[in-house]
């Protein structure tokens, strides 16, 4: 299946910060303002070249829905040191088992100016998620937007990274409240399936979905009573099944995109949607969480 209708959602586990050094985290120089970088891409996913530990190289998928950074594949585990008895076990999307990784502590992670100590990574041994697409390794996610404002501009291929503490948005953009919520930046939104009909939910902005709107209810059929399910990607589980139906409008805490194609998918324990990079790719998208926002500017 292309990676096109691959969703990279993972709600990894929390390590514990009991088991972390008290300096963990990313940061840049004093002296450093902000850093831009050229990214590659992969069906609108961001791929961002990260070196861990000084030696190893890795693209990783910046993914607003993971929390730790998280390999995949039988080469890299054997690159880290693994803390024992400290299993990790995570779901994303689809039908299938949660998937299970190997806890390592302490790491250096680095992107140019941007340093990150003790960091811990989870490493599934298992055959790597995206092992049919070159040169893709695992995702990095909450660790690299806590400390800093991400402005991704899609056009471009660029990302910027600022101390958040210290950001100041330019006008320019049209300012979102966001809420973090299990390390997701979470959106109060209404859903406009029609002129008649809406639904408010939490809506999660999503850099690692190809996907423009996806939609997960414990009822299918309010949206379309007669739609023939269909396969709308594959996740971390395996199989994502459900239907496809335009939306006419979503409204994100007053900013409001229109006329998104929406995935339908069934979910037995709550009604959530979210927004992926078949949206946010025609925006430059900046998102800070210590300053609980998001902003958007429509790209030209």
């Amino acid at each position: 299946m292309k990676l096109a209708t691959i969703l990279a959602v993972i709600l990894a586990t929390n390590v514990g910060n009991a088991m972390i050094d008290a300096e963990a985290g990313f940061s840049m120089a004093d002296d450093v303002a902000e850093f831009t970088m050229h990214y590659e891409t992969i069906d609108n996913l961001i791929v961002l070249p990260v070196v861990i530990n000084g030696s190893v190289s890795v693209n990783l998928i910046l993914d607003t829905g993971c929390r730790n950074i998280v390999l995949f594949g039988k080469k890299l585990h054997r690159l880290f040191d693994i803390a024992p008895n400290k299993k990790i076990e995570f779901s994303g999307l689809g039908n299938g088992r949660p998937v299970t990784g190997d806890l390592s502590l302490n790491n250096e992670v680095s992107m140019g100016p941007v340093e990150g100590q003790f960091i811990p990574i989870v490493i599934v041994p298992q055959p790597n998620f995206f092992s049919g697409y070159k040169n893709i390794d695992g995702v990095i996610g909450y660790d690299i937007f806590i400390n800093f404002e991400v402005e991704i501009n899609s056009t471009k291929q660029e990302i910027t990274f600022r101390p958040a503490a210290r950001a100041n948005l330019s006008s320019d953009y049209q300012k979102v409240s966001i809420q973090i919520e299990d390390s997701r930046p979470i959106i109060q939104s209404t859903i406009f399936m029609s002129e008649s009909s809406q639904q408010a939910c939490s809506i999660m902005l999503d850099t690692g979905s190809t996907l423009g709107l996806l939609v997960k209810t414990t009822d299918v059929s309010d949206f379309s009573p007669n739609a023939r399910k269909t396969i709308l990607g594959r996740g971390l589980n395996g199989q994502i099944m459900g239907i496809k139906k335009d939306a006419r409008k979503v409204a994100l805490n007053g900013f409001e995109i229109h006329s998104a194609e929406a995935a339908i998918t069934y979910s037995p324990w709550h009604n959530y949607a979210s927004v992926g990079m078949g949206i946010m790719k025609d925006y430059v998208v900046v998102l800070n969480y210590c300053q609980s926002y998001a902003a958007f500017k429509r790209i030209s």
